[in-house]
């Protein structure tokens, strides 16, 4: 049977007959998993306030750019540097947070297959936080394609209390809002932008829910910094990621990051369907260039909110009580690699995000405050460290629960050990018949020191379409952090090293493509080997 046919198997150990809809009763959980009674006895179970942005890189989080994220959580939290995405794109990246578990599990392996292929759409976070008393809040952009398997638009996916959402294409002015089922549409003035109206409605939730006795999960998924699709009616960022206009003057002599990856050089190294990409020209450098101006002052709006959110929930008396989380679903390129624009391929600007966690010490068990953590962390470890925070474990109803391929990030937190030493992540991807990005589907494991992929399917130029491939790629991020030296030359598998650590590389890929669960914590999935 395959893997997504058992992918519901409980934490506590149950597998459910998916292919006949039927169930058994889940058993008691494994040492270890998240949602135990330990875990809400600290101090009351706390609120949780999670911002995420749209296609913001690790290199724009800093003081310049967004001055409140960086005092009041990166500088009074713990900033995690060595935080990826699985699948460097927006709606697999989402899907991940939502269930803690890799895109082969969950079914959403592209954007092209989007919110329709997500594996039990009732079985998500924010229903087993509802199930367990929260009061759940989304604000801001959804899932990609939602609104195809919804009917009609407007209707409120599962376990969403408060469900203030846009969908389909990145407008900053001139979308439909969806409140609890209703449509309100905002036009083109000044108070239409996106970021201003999403902020707004996410400080007014928190001062209407934040003083009462039942804690809350606000989920803020900002638009900005995505590029956006229609021009800019009071400022310069036409077709680009638009700033709320009070920022449209800001970063307008900003030079772009220039890493030695950036326009690189040489590319005879990388795979065939990389190696031939033209320099960036002078036109296409100025595009690049207003790109990443734009997205800088559009952050600024994103930063604003952060404060503001901040603020009411200070105003409530409830800032001892809740965590603040901040991340990005995915990084994009600005020239590196040659890459223009785009995402998804397996490179650090695409994979390694922003994760800031501001915790409050009675949730760490009175430990004091770990500045920072540089082990490799990942979108799956989300709901893991939700579910650990709030005393909840993944089931929609008894017996109906999903085994999470995540670890909670609290040992980390709350220096309790317990975290698994070199530790690998899988980054994958799979579209279907024709790709955008160059691979169609690839499959790799990110360590702290090393990155190697294999691409299986690549995208014929001639046609589009996608083409079996056996193209490879192997860095070593300690030695060469721009992965400028593809050590398997050329894509070439012939070209790989002959070493230990490539026989562990190997060995570890082909149980991570196929990974469920956590050894210790989760019962086998169907014999599938354990993720790491």
């Amino acid at each position: 049977m395959s893997l997504r046919s058992h992918h519901r198997l409980a934490l506590g150990g149950v597998t459910l007959l998916t292919a006949a809809g039927l169930g058994l009763a889940a058993s008691q959980p494994l040492p270890g998993a998240p949602g135990g009674a330990k875990a809400a006895s600290g101090g009351g179970r706390p609120n949780i306030v999670l911002i995420q942005t749209d296609d913001q890189t690790y290199k724009q989080l800093t003081w310049r750019v967004m001055p409140n994220t960086t005092r009041l959580l990166a500088q009074q939290g713990t900033r995690f540097t060595g935080y990826v995405t699985s699948t460097a794109q927006c709606c697999p990246s989402r899907a991940s947070l939502l269930t803690g578990q890799y895109a082969h599990n969950h079914g959403v392996t592209s954007n092209n297959a989007g919110y329709p292929a997500l594996v039990d759409k009732d079985n998500v976070l924010p229903v087993w936080l509802q199930r367990a008393g929260y009061r759940t809040i989304h604000v801001g952009k959804f899932l990609n394609g939602y609104e195809r398997s919804a009917e009609p638009d407007s209707a409120v996916p599962p376990g969403w209390d408060q469900w203030d959402s846009v969908l389909g294409n990145t407008n900053y002015y001139g979308y439909d809002l969806f409140v609890n089922g209703t449509v309100e549409h905002h036009g083109t003035r000044r108070g239409d932008h996106i970021t201003h109206v999403l902020n707004r409605d996410a400080v007014r939730l928190v001062e209407e829910y934040a003083p009462k006795g039942r804690p809350f999960y606000l989920q803020l998924d900002q638009r900005a910094p995505h590029a956006g699709r229609q021009p800019d009616p009071f400022g310069r960022c036409d077709q680009a990621p638009i700033p709320e206009p009070v920022d449209r003057k800001l970063f307008r002599d900003e030079g772009l990051p220039n890493p030695p990856s950036f326009n690189e050089e040489n590319m005879s190294d990388k795979p065939s369907f990389l190696s031939g990409a033209p320099k960036v020209g002078p036109i296409e450098r100025r595009k690049v260039r207003k790109h990443w101006r734009c997205a800088l002052a559009s952050l600024r709006g994103v930063d604003r909110g952060v404060g503001k959110l901040y603020d009411a929930v200070k105003d409530a008396g409830e800032l001892r009580k809740t965590v603040f989380i901040f991340i990005s679903d995915n990084g994009l390129f600005h020239g590196e690699h040659r890459l223009r624009h785009g995402k998804v391929l397996p490179y650090e600007e695409a994979l390694r995000m922003p994760l800031l966690i501001k915790a409050p010490k009675r949730y760490r068990d009175g430990a004091s405050r770990v500045r920072t953590v540089g082990r490799p962390v990942g979108n799956i470890d989300l709901a893991p460290t939700i579910l650990d925070l709030t005393g909840t474990g993944p089931c929609s109803t008894p017996g109906h629960c999903r085994t999470m391929d995540g670890r909670s990030l609290m040992p980390l937190l709350r220096r309790s050990g317990g975290w698994q030493d070199g530790r690998g992540l899988l980054t994958e991807y799979r579209v279907g018949d024709a790709g955008r990005y160059a691979t169609c589907e690839f499959a790799g494991i990110r360590t702290r020191d090393n990155l190697y992929v294999r691409h299986s399917r690549v995208v014929d130029p001639s046609t589009s379409q996608c083409i079996p491939a056996d193209e490879r790629e192997r860095y070593n991020l300690k030695k060469d952090p721009f992965e400028l030296r593809n050590q398997c030359f050329g894509g070439n598998s012939a070209n790989c090293p002959v070493d230990a650590k490539q026989l562990d590389l190997e060995v570890r890929l082909s149980q991570l493509r196929n990974c469920a669960g956590i050894a210790g914590r989760d019962h086998h999935v169907g014999g599938h080997p354990f993720c790491e």
